[in-house]
């Protein structure tokens, strides 16, 4: 379920200063995650999608080129970043990830809409530009 609201606040843990979306540095490439930073990535940013993808996996090697492209169309907008569910096989399981590639849209740390299977560069757009406008981002 796309939850509302979610780009109009800023994270806030214990006394931690607020995070303002002008001062985020924006990745335009996909950041390759792992156990420590995948936390704080998915934390950072108002909106980010995370692949979770495998080494064997031929679909995923697939996305990966489309989810380039994407990092440098939506610089600014939305992070992009991957996740070996082989290597990290503790996250993939705390999100449930049972078919690969599965994406995960994340707004502040929490999970907003995911999708799996090998989906075209248009099928992705649509999906981001549906959470943007649903999000008011």
């Amino acid at each position: 379920m796309i939850h509302l609201g979610f780009f109009n606040r800023t994270p806030k843990k214990n006394n931690e200063k607020r995070i303002q979306p002008n001062v985020i540095k924006w990745p335009d490439y996909i950041v390759d995650l792992d156990n420590k930073n995948f936390e704080t990535f998915i934390e950072t940013y108002p909106f980010c999608l995370v692949d979770f993808w495998a080494p064997w996996c031929a679909p995923c090697k697939a996305l990966a080129p489309r989810l380039r492209r994407l990092s440098h169309t939506y610089k600014g907008q939305v992070a992009f970043g991957r996740l070996n569910t082989h290597d990290h096989q503790k996250i993939a399981k705390r999100f449930k990830i049972m078919g690969i590639p599965h994406i995960i849209f994340f707004c502040y740390g929490k999970p907003i809409s995911s999708v799996t299977g090998l989906k075209s560069i248009s099928d992705i757009k649509k999906i981001i530009e549906h959470l943007i406008n649903k999000t008011g981002g």
